[in-house]
């Protein structure tokens, strides 16, 4: 049964993503990894516009491109994450690339290997292989003050970002005006 809702789902999107090239949705996408027979394995959607990283390690997006945010690099990646503006992958050797808008600095990716990548707004953070986050782009208001110490996930908000400890704990950090930073104390489990 679970392999029944995969293949239904891969065929699912894949159709979506047929139909929204040729309904003009996918502006400047025209859904060639889908025309091919690729199947995409993750997905991830900003504000506007969506991408998808297919088994090929190719990485297709779709939607608004007013800043170049659907123009993803080519080449193989393990990840893709769609910000606000832009969007970011992780290539199979840790380099974070990143393309879309970059008023802030925030598709200015650091060197060294990372073992997740995640955009944000106007920022982005990645997770290094140590477990150490580092952020880059935009700090007005907290967003990049990544705590010191070590991480198995991060994950970015609008001017905010939030990191699993190894130990089970959320702790966040950035513009917290409705509470979005101020994580429950304690291990989820």
């Amino acid at each position: 049964m679970r392999r029944r809702r995969t293949v239904l789902a891969s065929v699912g999107l894949a159709a979506l993503l047929i139909a929204a090239a040729a309904l003009g949705l996918a502006d400047g996408w025209d859904g060639a990894g889908a025309q091919r027979g690729e199947r995409a394995v993750a997905i991830t959607a900003g504000s506007g516009h969506a991408c998808a990283l297919l088994d090929s390690g190719a990485i297709e997006c779709w939607g608004n491109n007013g800043h170049d945010q659907t123009n993803a690099p080519g080449g193989a990646f393990s990840a893709v994450n769609a910000g606000w503006f832009h969007s970011c992958g992780l290539r199979p050797n840790g380099a974070v690339e990143c393309w879309g808008d970059n008023d802030r600095g925030q598709t200015d990716a650091p060197g060294e290997a990372f073992s997740a990548v995640s955009a944000g707004r106007a920022h982005t953070c990645g997770l290094r292989p140590t477990g150490d986050v580092e952020c880059w782009g935009s700090n007005a208001l907290g967003g990049t003050d990544a705590p010191s110490g070590s991480f198995s996930a991060i994950s970015t908000g609008e001017y905010y970002a939030c990191g699993l400890r190894k130990t089970g704990e959320v702790e966040c950090w950035g513009k917290n005006w409705a509470g979005q930073a101020d994580a429950p104390s304690g291990s989820f489990s």
